[in-house]
């Protein structure tokens, strides 16, 4: 039975010989996560972890040497659980005969629901990798990673549906643009046009648009129409 990224041994932490050992270092990293989203990197208390993870100081220093390695260890099963996430999307069989919009917009649906659920978490990580070139690296791999897969997803898939000259580029580049788009919205906590804050929802279906539009495929006819009101704007699907 395949093991949750949750629970495989991670580089990051020196493996643990007994199982009571290997579950409490897993309630340690619950807990951690769990502030995290509550309160922020600011609010990481070594003693409210161990609090909520029924274990007790020392227990946390003899897995951990300090806060920054507990960071590492959170950050080695995120980028683990994203990547599960990217495997399920790219999967060549969930996608036959599939038009390349219908990736496109599964992909940012993806995006911004990672977005939502680790909101705390990747803001953390991104103000880390400002500081740490090592994180830096790490959550640049991902996305070089993520967006290898999902180009050679939409180009053997559906290879005749691209009008940009240069399909390889394009997608590169509106991966890039789609995941700076949300660290934007990481940091700031929300996106707003105008007045207006927009939903998870509108925000997916706009990114969609956009990496449609710009690479060049035809747009699912339902994305011809606006959110707000319903109607059909004028344009046609683009």
């Amino acid at each position: 039975m395949e093991t949750s990224p949750k629970t495989r041994r991670l580089a990051s932490v020196a493996a643990t010989k007994q199982v009571r050992s290997e579950r409490t270092l897993m309630r340690l990293l619950d807990a951690a996560e769990e502030l995290l989203q509550e309160r922020g990197l600011s609010g990481l208390s070594i003693p409210e972890i161990v609090r909520r993870a029924d274990s007790s100081v020392g227990g946390f220093y003899g897995r951990f040497r300090d806060k920054n390695e507990l960071l590492r260890a959170l950050e080695e099963r995120q980028f683990r659980e994203l990547e599960g996430l990217v495997d399920r999307l790219v999967d060549s069989r969930r996608w036959s005969g599939a038009p390349a919009a219908a990736i496109v917009a599964a992909a940012t649906t993806e995006l911004v629901g990672a977005v939502r659920e680790r909101k705390e978490i990747l803001g953390a990580f991104l103000w880390r990798a400002t500081q740490d070139v090592d994180v830096r690296e790490e959550g640049l791999a991902f996305r070089q990673g993520a967006t290898v897969r999902l180009r050679e997803l939409l180009l053997s898939e559906c290879p005749g549906e691209f009008s940009h000259p240069d399909p390889e580029l394009a997608i590169d580049l509106a991966v890039q643009t789609a995941f700076a788009f949300m660290q934007q919205h990481i940091v700031v906590g929300e996106t707003r046009s105008g007045d207006r804050i927009l939903s998870d929802e509108e925000l997916a279906h706009e990114l969609t648009r956009m990496v449609c539009a710009y690479v060049g495929i035809k747009a699912l006819p339902e994305m011809a129409k606006d959110r707000r009101s319903g109607k059909q704007e004028l344009g046609g699907t683009q």
